[in-house]
């Protein structure tokens, strides 16, 4: 049984890691407890992280999932829904954009945690 039991979003996302990582590798393991981190602290908070863009140059990212946050954005159409994660994808609120965008899960890089809004 996946320790995400209950957690839709995670289950996919360790599905899809195990798929392109190799299953239960520990290069997937580390990236999953990352993953997880980054959602938790979404949830809470605006985050810095970094992402690898498909392009291959990478993206510094200021985001969040963090309802009271998002809220501010709420004039723009795109503040109103957010994204839903599909094959490997991790959405977020970009506060630069003030619209919900998402990276490839395999491709995610860290999180700044020096960033103190």
């Amino acid at each position: 049984a996946s320790p995400y039991a209950g957690d839709n979003e995670m289950m996919k996302i360790e599905a899809y890691l195990d798929e392109h990582l190799g299953a239960g590798s520990a290069a997937a393991e580390v990236l999953m407890d990352k993953l997880v981190e980054l959602k938790q602290m979404l949830v809470e908070e605006i985050v810095h992280f970094v992402f690898e863009k498909t392009d291959g140059t990478t993206r510094d990212a200021y985001g969040t999932r963090a309802v009271d946050v998002i809220r501010r954005y709420e004039t723009a159409p795109a503040a109103q829904k957010p994204q839903r994660a599909f094959n490997g994808t991790f959405p977020y609120f970009d506060i630069e954009k003030g619209e919900w965008r998402c990276f490839r899960v395999d491709k995610f890089v860290k999180i700044d945690k020096d960033y103190v809004l």
